[in-house]
């Protein structure tokens, strides 16, 4: 019985792109270019940045949930009976902690990284907008090295206050003795912070200002990087869209990908509903006889 396959040419399943030389060579140039690196490291201080931003709000809303709702204030504040439900709060704050002050070094660390391999000037100013936000919030550096404690001595030593009544009210705080000990955690401007915070620091009023200064401090990186890099940004960028166009056929450079991948969606549709597909760059309908080799995207 005859079939399709016997008329099989074996060395067309061998067909190899005439540009995948060309390919290959701008591939390699673009994950060496310092363009594509200074990108990858902004990106990635944007994804870390974001994900401390998260455990911000969420350590905020937590320490709120314990100062003001009716249900977790008596548990914080009780010291007799049951205190199961006391247990299960206090891990609720160690894991928030934990994971809050974990973040925050790693955005102090990878910003700093990222600023060091800039100029003289961007490394001044990102020294100096550090400065202003350690005068505006003296809490801040006492928050950066309380990652320090937690890691040393496992667990933050929390301290509950508060009253019953028809005005009930809880203070979520960490013990300054306890904080003390541990000379070795805490920076010059962190132990002068804990030592002048009485018995006791209250961290709710800490998280959220420090955090509206930190999308300041950090938001100022990306832009003043990019606008002192512009120019193998863009030569990167250059590479980039010309491997989009070998890529492609042609068809796009890249920038218009989100349209491309749209209209490709929109021809799925058309064929399962029996219509022509239509071509991309021209918006005609596709002929079932054009030359096989044209995009149909």
């Amino acid at each position: 019985m005859h079939t399709d396959d016997e008329d099989l040419d074996p060395g067309s399943l061998n067909w190899t792109n005439p540009a995948a030389g060309q390919m290959d060579e701008l591939e390699k140039r673009i994950s060496q270019h310092p363009g594509r690196r200074l990108g990858n490291r902004l990106e990635q201080l944007k994804r870390v940045f974001e994900a401390w931003a998260g455990f911000s709000i969420s350590f905020s809303e937590l320490l709120e949930k314990c100062e003001k709702d009716d249900e977790f204030m008596p548990e914080l504040i009780r010291n007799v009976g049951d205190r199961t439900k006391r247990q299960l709060i206090i891990l609720s704050l160690d894991q928030a902690t934990i994971a809050y002050t974990a973040g925050l070094g790693a955005v102090i660390d990878q910003s700093r990284a990222v600023v060091q391999a800039q100029s003289k000037a961007i490394q001044d100013e990102y020294v100096q907008r550090a400065s202003v936000i350690m005068k505006g919030h003296p809490g801040g550096p006492f928050l950066a090295k309380l990652r320090n404690y937690v890691l040393h001595n496992v667990a933050a030593p929390w301290s509950f206050s508060g009253t019953f009544g028809e005005a009930s009210t809880a203070r979520v705080a960490l013990d300054c003795a306890s904080l003390l000990e541990d000379n070795k955690a805490w920076s010059r401007d962190a132990k002068h912070f804990i030592a002048g915070s009485g018995e006791s620091i209250q961290l709710s009023p800490l998280i959220a200002p420090y955090l509206a200064a930190m999308v300041e401090h950090i938001g100022w990186i990306f832009p003043t990087l990019v606008r002192a890099n512009a120019k193998i940004l863009d030569d990167c960028d250059e590479l980039t869209r010309e491997r989009n166009l070998l890529l492609s056929g042609g068809v796009t450079d890249g920038h218009d990908w989100e349209e491309l991948v749209a209209h490709m969606s929109d021809n799925i549709k058309r064929a399962d509903r029996g219509e022509p597909q239509t071509d991309y760059r021209t918006g005609l309908p596709i002929d079932d006889h054009d030359d096989p080799g044209v995009s149909k995207a």
